[in-house]
Protein backbone atom coordinates (compact mmCIF):
# COMPACT_ATOMS: atom_id res chain seq x y z
CA UNK A 1 0.00 0.00 0.00
CA UNK A 2 2.80 2.38 0.94
CA UNK A 3 4.64 1.55 -2.29
CA UNK A 4 1.54 2.40 -4.32
CA UNK A 5 1.25 5.76 -2.53
CA UNK A 6 4.90 6.55 -3.23
CA UNK A 7 4.40 5.75 -6.91
CA UNK A 8 1.36 8.04 -6.99
CA UNK A 9 3.40 10.86 -5.45
CA UNK A 10 6.18 10.35 -7.98
CA UNK A 11 3.68 10.39 -10.86
CA UNK A 12 2.14 13.59 -9.50
CA UNK A 13 5.54 15.26 -9.17
CA UNK A 14 6.59 14.18 -12.65
CA UNK A 15 3.35 15.33 -14.29
CA UNK A 16 2.64 18.55 -12.39
CA UNK A 17 5.70 19.76 -10.46
CA UNK A 18 8.83 18.86 -12.42
CA UNK A 19 9.19 21.47 -15.22
CA UNK A 20 9.51 20.42 -18.85
CA UNK A 21 12.26 22.16 -20.82
CA UNK A 22 12.01 22.12 -24.59
CA UNK A 23 14.11 23.87 -27.19
CA UNK A 24 11.79 26.84 -27.53
CA UNK A 25 11.58 27.30 -23.73
CA UNK A 26 15.37 27.34 -23.39
CA UNK A 27 15.73 29.81 -26.27
CA UNK A 28 13.10 32.07 -24.74
CA UNK A 29 14.86 32.01 -21.37
CA UNK A 30 18.14 33.01 -22.99
CA UNK A 31 16.42 35.83 -24.90
CA UNK A 32 14.83 37.14 -21.68
CA UNK A 33 18.16 37.12 -19.84
CA UNK A 34 20.04 38.91 -22.61
CA UNK A 35 17.26 41.46 -23.16
CA UNK A 36 16.99 42.46 -19.49
CA UNK A 37 20.79 42.51 -19.08
CA UNK A 38 21.21 44.80 -22.10
CA UNK A 39 18.41 47.12 -20.97
CA UNK A 40 20.03 47.38 -17.52
CA UNK A 41 23.42 48.07 -19.08
CA UNK A 42 21.93 50.92 -21.13
CA UNK A 43 20.19 52.32 -18.00
CA UNK A 44 16.76 52.18 -19.61
CA UNK A 45 13.64 52.61 -17.52
CA UNK A 46 11.55 49.45 -16.79
CA UNK A 47 14.16 47.07 -18.28
CA UNK A 48 11.97 44.07 -17.48
CA UNK A 49 9.67 45.06 -20.34
CA UNK A 50 12.41 44.09 -22.81
CA UNK A 51 12.18 40.55 -21.44
CA UNK A 52 8.41 40.53 -21.92
CA UNK A 53 8.81 41.53 -25.56
CA UNK A 54 11.45 38.84 -26.13
CA UNK A 55 8.91 36.21 -25.00
CA UNK A 56 6.56 37.36 -27.74
CA UNK A 57 9.39 37.41 -30.29
CA UNK A 58 10.38 33.72 -30.00
CA UNK A 59 7.75 32.06 -32.22
CA UNK A 60 7.50 28.40 -33.37
CA UNK A 61 9.04 29.29 -36.75
CA UNK A 62 11.54 31.86 -37.98
CA UNK A 63 8.98 33.21 -40.46
CA UNK A 64 6.46 33.85 -37.68
CA UNK A 65 9.12 35.49 -35.52
CA UNK A 66 10.04 37.96 -38.28
CA UNK A 67 6.42 38.63 -39.22
CA UNK A 68 5.43 39.07 -35.59
CA UNK A 69 8.45 41.30 -35.01
CA UNK A 70 7.48 43.70 -37.79
CA UNK A 71 3.93 43.84 -36.49
CA UNK A 72 5.09 44.50 -32.94
CA UNK A 73 7.40 47.30 -34.09
CA UNK A 74 4.46 49.04 -35.78
CA UNK A 75 2.30 48.52 -32.69
CA UNK A 76 5.12 49.86 -30.50
CA UNK A 77 5.36 53.03 -32.60
CA UNK A 78 1.58 53.50 -32.42
CA UNK A 79 1.54 52.87 -28.66
CA UNK A 80 4.42 55.27 -27.97
CA UNK A 81 2.90 57.99 -30.15
CA UNK A 82 -0.51 57.52 -28.51
CA UNK A 83 1.08 57.74 -25.06
CA UNK A 84 2.99 60.93 -25.86
CA UNK A 85 -0.07 62.62 -27.37
CA UNK A 86 -2.30 61.58 -24.48
CA UNK A 87 0.16 62.84 -21.85
CA UNK A 88 0.44 66.14 -23.72
CA UNK A 89 -3.35 66.56 -23.79
CA UNK A 90 -4.48 64.98 -20.51
CA UNK A 91 -1.25 64.87 -18.47
CA UNK A 92 -1.58 62.14 -15.77
CA UNK A 93 -5.34 61.74 -16.00
CA UNK A 94 -6.63 58.20 -15.37
CA UNK A 95 -9.39 58.98 -17.86
CA UNK A 96 -6.82 59.65 -20.58
CA UNK A 97 -4.96 56.41 -19.84
CA UNK A 98 -8.21 54.44 -19.99
CA UNK A 99 -9.35 56.08 -23.23
CA UNK A 100 -6.09 55.54 -25.09
CA UNK A 101 -5.91 51.93 -23.92
CA UNK A 102 -9.46 51.39 -25.13
CA UNK A 103 -8.65 52.93 -28.51
CA UNK A 104 -5.49 50.84 -28.95
CA UNK A 105 -7.31 47.61 -28.12
CA UNK A 106 -10.15 48.52 -30.46
CA UNK A 107 -7.81 49.30 -33.34
CA UNK A 108 -5.79 46.12 -32.89
CA UNK A 109 -8.95 44.02 -32.68
CA UNK A 110 -10.20 45.64 -35.90
CA UNK A 111 -6.88 44.98 -37.64
CA UNK A 112 -6.72 41.46 -36.13
CA UNK A 113 -3.34 42.26 -34.61
CA UNK A 114 -4.08 40.55 -31.30
CA UNK A 115 -0.51 39.21 -31.07
CA UNK A 116 0.90 42.72 -30.71
CA UNK A 117 -1.98 44.27 -28.75
CA UNK A 118 -0.16 43.79 -25.44
CA UNK A 119 2.92 45.61 -26.73
CA UNK A 120 0.95 48.66 -27.87
CA UNK A 121 -1.09 48.97 -24.67
CA UNK A 122 1.84 48.41 -22.27
CA UNK A 123 4.04 50.88 -24.14
CA UNK A 124 1.30 53.52 -24.05
CA UNK A 125 0.72 53.01 -20.31
CA UNK A 126 4.43 52.98 -19.49
CA UNK A 127 4.95 56.14 -21.52
CA UNK A 128 2.11 57.92 -19.72
CA UNK A 129 3.39 56.65 -16.36
CA UNK A 130 6.84 58.14 -16.81
CA UNK A 131 5.94 61.50 -15.31
CA UNK A 132 9.46 62.31 -14.09
CA UNK A 133 10.92 62.46 -17.63
CA UNK A 134 9.88 64.33 -20.77
CA UNK A 135 7.17 62.61 -22.83
CA UNK A 136 9.38 62.15 -25.87
CA UNK A 137 12.15 60.58 -23.81
CA UNK A 138 9.68 58.20 -22.21
CA UNK A 139 8.39 57.15 -25.64
CA UNK A 140 11.88 56.59 -27.03
CA UNK A 141 12.75 54.56 -23.92
CA UNK A 142 9.85 52.20 -24.59
CA UNK A 143 10.78 51.85 -28.26
CA UNK A 144 14.34 50.97 -27.26
CA UNK A 145 13.05 48.24 -24.94
CA UNK A 146 10.93 46.81 -27.74
CA UNK A 147 13.86 46.89 -30.16
CA UNK A 148 16.08 45.05 -27.68
CA UNK A 149 13.49 42.36 -26.92
CA UNK A 150 12.62 41.79 -30.56
CA UNK A 151 16.25 41.86 -31.60
CA UNK A 152 17.37 39.16 -29.20
CA UNK A 153 14.28 37.02 -29.76
CA UNK A 154 14.67 37.00 -33.54
CA UNK A 155 18.46 36.67 -33.40
CA UNK A 156 18.29 33.56 -31.23
CA UNK A 157 15.56 32.06 -33.40
CA UNK A 158 17.73 32.64 -36.49
CA UNK A 159 20.91 31.27 -34.91
CA UNK A 160 19.17 28.25 -33.37
CA UNK A 161 16.43 27.57 -35.89
CA UNK A 162 13.37 25.64 -34.72
CA UNK A 163 13.49 21.98 -35.75
CA UNK A 164 10.14 20.26 -36.10
CA UNK A 165 11.16 17.31 -38.28
CA UNK A 166 11.25 14.72 -35.48
CA UNK A 167 7.88 15.81 -34.05
CA UNK A 168 6.35 15.85 -37.51
CA UNK A 169 7.60 12.37 -38.33
CA UNK A 170 6.23 11.08 -35.02
CA UNK A 171 2.84 12.63 -35.74
CA UNK A 172 2.92 11.21 -39.26
CA UNK A 173 3.58 7.71 -37.97
CA UNK A 174 0.77 8.07 -35.42
CA UNK A 175 -1.66 9.30 -38.08
CA UNK A 176 -0.70 6.44 -40.40
CA UNK A 177 -1.35 3.99 -37.60
CA UNK A 178 -4.84 5.40 -37.10
CA UNK A 179 -5.57 5.19 -40.84
CA UNK A 180 -4.36 1.58 -41.01
CA UNK A 181 -6.55 0.73 -38.05
CA UNK A 182 -9.57 2.26 -39.77
CA UNK A 183 -9.02 0.34 -42.99
CA UNK A 184 -8.34 -2.89 -41.09
CA UNK A 185 -11.68 -2.47 -39.32
CA UNK A 186 -13.45 -2.11 -42.68
CA UNK A 187 -11.69 -5.19 -44.06
CA UNK A 188 -12.65 -7.29 -41.04
CA UNK A 189 -16.25 -6.11 -41.36
CA UNK A 190 -16.25 -7.35 -44.95
CA UNK A 191 -14.85 -10.73 -43.91
CA UNK A 192 -17.44 -11.34 -41.23
CA UNK A 193 -20.22 -9.78 -43.32
CA UNK A 194 -21.13 -7.41 -40.53
CA UNK A 195 -20.53 -3.72 -40.03
CA UNK A 196 -19.26 -1.74 -37.05
CA UNK A 197 -21.95 0.73 -35.89
CA UNK A 198 -21.11 4.09 -37.43
CA UNK A 199 -21.34 6.12 -34.16
CA UNK A 200 -18.62 3.86 -32.72
CA UNK A 201 -16.58 3.96 -35.93
CA UNK A 202 -16.91 7.75 -36.03
CA UNK A 203 -14.97 8.04 -32.76
CA UNK A 204 -11.99 6.29 -34.35
CA UNK A 205 -12.27 8.61 -37.36
CA UNK A 206 -12.19 11.57 -34.99
CA UNK A 207 -8.95 10.36 -33.43
CA UNK A 208 -7.38 10.00 -36.87
CA UNK A 209 -8.44 13.52 -37.86
CA UNK A 210 -7.06 14.90 -34.58
CA UNK A 211 -3.65 13.31 -35.24
CA UNK A 212 -3.62 14.58 -38.82
CA UNK A 213 -4.61 18.13 -37.86
CA UNK A 214 -2.00 18.24 -35.11
CA UNK A 215 0.74 16.96 -37.40
CA UNK A 216 -0.25 19.28 -40.22
CA UNK A 217 0.05 22.25 -37.87
CA UNK A 218 3.66 21.30 -37.07
CA UNK A 219 4.38 20.64 -40.74
CA UNK A 220 3.15 24.17 -41.46
CA UNK A 221 6.05 25.51 -39.39
CA UNK A 222 8.48 23.49 -41.52
CA UNK A 223 6.93 24.86 -44.71
CA UNK A 224 7.18 28.43 -43.42
CA UNK A 225 10.87 28.09 -42.57
CA UNK A 226 11.95 26.31 -45.76
CA UNK A 227 12.67 29.72 -47.36
CA UNK A 228 15.39 30.29 -44.75
CA UNK A 229 17.12 26.95 -45.33
CA UNK A 230 19.02 25.39 -48.22
CA UNK A 231 16.81 22.32 -48.36
CA UNK A 232 13.87 21.73 -50.66
CA UNK A 233 10.27 22.52 -49.79
CA UNK A 234 9.00 20.15 -47.14
CA UNK A 235 6.57 17.62 -48.62
CA UNK A 236 5.28 16.39 -45.28
CA UNK A 237 2.21 18.63 -45.44
CA UNK A 238 1.16 16.88 -48.66
CA UNK A 239 1.46 13.53 -46.88
CA UNK A 240 -0.99 14.70 -44.22
CA UNK A 241 -3.35 15.89 -46.97
CA UNK A 242 -3.24 12.45 -48.60
CA UNK A 243 -3.91 10.77 -45.26
CA UNK A 244 -6.88 13.04 -44.63
CA UNK A 245 -8.39 12.16 -48.01
CA UNK A 246 -7.86 8.47 -47.28
CA UNK A 247 -9.73 8.86 -43.98
CA UNK A 248 -12.63 10.50 -45.80
CA UNK A 249 -12.80 7.61 -48.27
CA UNK A 250 -12.86 5.16 -45.35
CA UNK A 251 -15.71 7.18 -43.87
CA UNK A 252 -17.58 6.80 -47.18
CA UNK A 253 -16.92 3.05 -47.18
CA UNK A 254 -18.28 2.69 -43.66
CA UNK A 255 -21.40 4.72 -44.42
CA UNK A 256 -22.03 2.68 -47.58
CA UNK A 257 -21.68 -0.59 -45.67
CA UNK A 258 -24.36 0.43 -43.18
CA UNK A 259 -27.07 -0.47 -45.75
CA UNK A 260 -25.15 -2.85 -47.99
CA UNK A 261 -25.58 -6.60 -48.31
CA UNK A 262 -24.39 -9.15 -50.86
CA UNK A 263 -26.48 -9.64 -54.01
CA UNK A 264 -26.26 -10.63 -57.67
CA UNK A 265 -24.36 -8.59 -60.23
CA UNK A 266 -25.99 -6.07 -62.54
CA UNK A 267 -23.68 -6.29 -65.53
CA UNK A 268 -25.47 -3.65 -67.61
CA UNK A 269 -24.87 -0.95 -65.02
CA UNK A 270 -21.20 -1.84 -64.65
CA UNK A 271 -20.73 -1.86 -68.41
CA UNK A 272 -22.40 1.53 -68.57
CA UNK A 273 -19.97 2.80 -65.96
CA UNK A 274 -17.10 1.63 -68.16
CA UNK A 275 -18.69 3.35 -71.16
CA UNK A 276 -19.00 6.57 -69.15
CA UNK A 277 -15.33 6.33 -68.21
CA UNK A 278 -14.33 5.87 -71.85
CA UNK A 279 -16.47 8.86 -72.84
CA UNK A 280 -14.74 11.04 -70.31
CA UNK A 281 -11.34 9.83 -71.52
CA UNK A 282 -12.24 10.61 -75.12
CA UNK A 283 -13.52 14.03 -74.08
CA UNK A 284 -10.19 14.86 -72.43
CA UNK A 285 -8.35 13.74 -75.57
CA UNK A 286 -10.62 15.85 -77.79
CA UNK A 287 -12.07 12.82 -79.59
CA UNK A 288 -15.68 12.20 -80.63
CA UNK A 289 -17.77 11.16 -77.63
CA UNK A 290 -20.94 9.88 -79.38
CA UNK A 291 -23.19 11.37 -76.70
CA UNK A 292 -26.49 10.41 -78.46
CA UNK A 293 -25.61 6.71 -78.22
CA UNK A 294 -24.65 7.00 -74.57
CA UNK A 295 -27.80 9.01 -73.82
CA UNK A 296 -29.85 6.24 -75.38
CA UNK A 297 -28.14 3.65 -73.15
CA UNK A 298 -28.92 5.72 -70.06
CA UNK A 299 -32.54 6.12 -71.16
CA UNK A 300 -32.91 2.37 -71.65
CA UNK A 301 -31.63 1.53 -68.18
CA UNK A 302 -33.72 4.30 -66.63
CA UNK A 303 -36.79 2.85 -68.37
CA UNK A 304 -36.01 -0.58 -66.99
CA UNK A 305 -36.15 0.83 -63.45
CA UNK A 306 -39.80 1.70 -63.91
CA UNK A 307 -40.68 -1.85 -64.91
CA UNK A 308 -38.40 -3.62 -62.42
CA UNK A 309 -40.19 -5.60 -59.73
CA UNK A 310 -39.64 -4.41 -56.14
CA UNK A 311 -37.40 -7.38 -55.33
CA UNK A 312 -35.11 -6.70 -58.27
CA UNK A 313 -35.13 -3.00 -57.50
CA UNK A 314 -33.85 -3.69 -53.99
CA UNK A 315 -31.19 -5.92 -55.49
CA UNK A 316 -30.10 -3.13 -57.84
CA UNK A 317 -29.90 -0.62 -54.98
CA UNK A 318 -27.69 -3.00 -53.05
CA UNK A 319 -25.50 -3.53 -56.09
CA UNK A 320 -25.17 0.22 -56.44
CA UNK A 321 -23.98 0.39 -52.85
CA UNK A 322 -21.41 -2.29 -53.57
CA UNK A 323 -20.22 -0.40 -56.62
CA UNK A 324 -19.89 2.82 -54.64
CA UNK A 325 -17.95 0.96 -52.00
CA UNK A 326 -15.57 -0.30 -54.67
CA UNK A 327 -15.07 3.22 -56.02
CA UNK A 328 -14.28 4.55 -52.56
CA UNK A 329 -11.80 1.73 -51.97
CA UNK A 330 -10.17 2.36 -55.36
CA UNK A 331 -9.79 6.06 -54.54
CA UNK A 332 -8.27 5.07 -51.21
CA UNK A 333 -5.77 2.89 -53.08
CA UNK A 334 -4.99 5.71 -55.52
CA UNK A 335 -4.11 8.05 -52.67
CA UNK A 336 -2.05 5.28 -51.12
CA UNK A 337 0.01 5.12 -54.31
CA UNK A 338 0.29 8.92 -54.34
CA UNK A 339 1.56 8.81 -50.77
CA UNK A 340 4.18 6.29 -51.85
CA UNK A 341 5.17 8.54 -54.77
CA UNK A 342 5.64 11.52 -52.44
CA UNK A 343 7.88 9.54 -50.16
CA UNK A 344 9.92 8.14 -53.02
CA UNK A 345 10.92 11.72 -53.92
CA UNK A 346 11.20 13.01 -50.35
CA UNK A 347 14.66 13.96 -49.06
CA UNK A 348 15.85 11.39 -46.52
CA UNK A 349 16.36 12.54 -42.96
CA UNK A 350 18.65 10.92 -40.47
CA UNK A 351 16.83 12.38 -37.50
CA UNK A 352 13.71 10.24 -37.69
CA UNK A 353 12.96 6.73 -38.74
CA UNK A 354 10.02 5.80 -40.89
CA UNK A 355 7.55 2.97 -40.49
CA UNK A 356 6.34 1.42 -43.73
CA UNK A 357 2.68 1.92 -44.50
Amino acid sequence: MRETQNQSVLVFLRNWVVPKFGGRIIKTGIAIMLSVFTAHALHLMAPQFAGIVSVLAVQPSVYRSLRSGLQQIISALIGALAGVVTMYLFHESALGIGLVSLLLMGWHAKWRWTNSLLVAVVIAINTMGSNHVPYLVAGLNQLALVAIGLGYGNLINLLIKPSHSTRTETKLQSAEKEVRHLFRTVRKDLQRKAVTPYPLFKQTIGRAHAEIDSGRGIAQYMWEDQRYSKGSVASTAFEFNELETMVERIRDMSKTMQNMSYSEDFANVIRLAHVTERVQRRMVRGQACHFPLVDHAYDQIESSFETTTPALRRSFINRSLQYHFFLYMKEYYDHLKQLHHIRAHKPTSGTASRIAL
